[in-house]
C-alpha cells in the first residue's frame, strides 16, 4: 500500500524538476498515479496541502537566502568602502576599474543583460525605450535610494510616489514583489533590434473565432483562470477579507505570493513567538483574518485555504 511518506517524496520531486507556471495540481496527481499505479482521487486535498507546503518551503528558503545575500553584499561593500578610505584615489580607481570590466563583461552576456524594449510606462520612467533588464533594475533602485521609499520599519517593503504609482499601480510593493511586477514591462527584442511583434497573435484569436468550436475554448478559459496564466502559480481570487487584509487593492493572487505577504506581514509586526518561532501569535488584524489567536507558521496555508475564491464553472 501506498504511504503517504512515499507519496510525499516523489511530489516533492516532481514539483523540483516542473515548471509551476504551467504545471497544475491535477497533472501532478495524474503523473502520481501513473507511476504508483493507484486511483488519488480521494489523495485530492492531501496532495493541494503537500504542494502549498512545498511552496511555502521553497519561499521561506528564498527570503533566507535573499537575506543572506544582503549581509554579504553590505559587508562587501563596507570593506570596499574601508579599503578604499585607507589606500586613497589608488585603491578608488581600482575599484571603478574592476567595475568597468565587470560592465563588459554584462554588455557580452545574455539573459537579464540582453537589451529590452521597455513598456510606455517604463520608457516615460527611464527615459529610454530600450535597456537590458540589469540596467532598468539598477535605475529603479537608484530612485527608491535617492527619495527614500524605503519603508523604515521593514525596508523590503517599497513606498510608491507618484511615478511608482503609475508604473505598479499600487501605493507599496514588496522589494520581491517588484522585480516580478517588472516582467510586463519589460518585452523581448527579435534578431533585428526591434520589438517581437503582437500582430500575429491579434490576428490568431480572429481566426480561433471562426474555426474553433466552443468547447476549446472553454478548456482554454480554465486552463487560463482569469486570464492570468495556468499552473500552481496561477493568480486566485481572494476573499473580501484577505483583499482588505493586504490593502493593495489586489483580488486575485498566486497562492505562493500570499503566503509571502502573510509571512512579511508577520516578521514585520514581530508576531513570532521568542521561544518559538514556528508559532506565530496573532495581532488584532490577523486574528480578523484567521479567527484564532496563535498558530504553527506551517499552517499559514491551511488557514488561507477558505480565502481562495473557486472560480465559477
Amino acid at each position: 500500500m501506498l504511504s503517504d511518506a512515499d507519496l510525499t517524496g516523489r511530489l516533492w520531486q516532481l514539483l523540483t524538476t516542473s515548471d509551476l507556471n504551467t504545471t497544475t495540481t491535477a497533472s501532478i496527481r495524474r503523473t502520481l498515479e501513473q507511476e504508483f499505479g493507484v486511483d488519488l482521487t480521494d489523495k485530492k486535498a492531501f496532495i493541494r496541502q503537500q504542494i502549498d507546503l512545498y511552496l511555502e518551503t521553497q519561499q521561506q528558503n528564498e527570503e533566507d537566502n535573499n537575506e543572506e545575500e544582503e549581509e554579504e553584499q553590505d559587508e562587501v561593500e563596507e570593506e570596499a568602502e574601508e579599503e578604499e578610505e585607507s589606500n586613497g584615489k589608488s585603491g578608488g580607481s581600482r575599484k571603478r576599474g574592476s567595475r568597468n570590466e565587470n560592465k563588459e563583461v554584462k554588455k557580452k552576456g545574455g539573459g537579464f543583460t540582453k537589451l529590452c524594449t521597455l513598456s510606455p510606462q517604463l520608457q516615460k520612467f527611464t527615459g529610454v525605450p530600450e535597456l537590458a533588464r540589469t540596467e532598468v533594475v539598477k535605475q529603479l533602485w537608484s530612485y527608491i535610494r535617492e527619495h527614500d521609499l524605503q519603508d523604515p520599519a521593514n525596508r523590503r517593503n517599497i513606498r510608491c510616489d507618484e511615478p511608482l504609482r503609475e508604473l505598479f499601480d499600487v501605493d507599496t510593493i514588496d522589494m520581491f514583489q517588484m522585480n516580478k511586477a517588472l516582467a510586463k514591462h519589460i518585452w523581448p527584442l527579435n534578431s533585428d533590434g526591434a520589438p517581437v511583434s503582437a500582430a500575429p497573435k491579434e490576428k490568431k484569436p480572429k481566426k480561433e473565432k471562426t474555426e474553433d468550436s466552443a468547447e476549446p475554448k472553454r478548456k482554454k478559459k480554465k486552463e487560463g483562470r482569469g486570464g492570468g496564466g495556468s499552473g500552481i502559480m496561477a493568480p486566485i481570487p481572494l476573499s473580501e477579507a484577505l483583499v482588505k487584509f493586504l490593502g493593495t487593492g489586489e483580488d486575485a493572487l498566486a497562492r505562493s505570493d500570499v503566503v509571502k505577504r502573510i509571512w512579511d506581514y508577520i516578521k514585520q509586526n514581530n508576531l513570532q513567538d521568542p521561544a518559538d518561532k514556528r508559532q506565530i501569535i496573532c495581532d488584532d488584524k490577523l486574528k480578523e483574518l484567521f479567527d484564532v489567536d496563535t498558530f504553527n507558521g506551517f499552517t499559514v496555508s491551511k488557514l488561507l485555504s477558505t480565502h481562495f475564491i473557486k472560480a465559477e464553472r
